[in-house]
């Protein structure tokens, strides 16, 4: 009988192992996708001030020691 118990409990060990592998790959995957997103506003907002300096000239200037 206690062999039985012990596969039992590592089963419910690998149930739970499993469980945890999905909800981590689900959080991955939403992590990639506001990556995604996160790429896309940076290259909008820099093409904005792309425009802007050529039209207004150079807004952020290096710091120079």
């Amino acid at each position: 009988m206690r062999n039985a118990d012990q596969i039992k409990t590592l089963v419910v060990a690998i149930d739970e192992k499993d469980h945890q592998i999905r909800m981590l790959l689900a959080q991955q995957g939403n992590q990639e996708v506001q990556i995604s997103e996160y790429r896309q506003i940076i290259k909008e907002q820099t093409k904005k001030l792309e425009n802007n300096e050529k039209l207004h000239g150079t807004v952020f200037k290096p710091s120079r020691k």
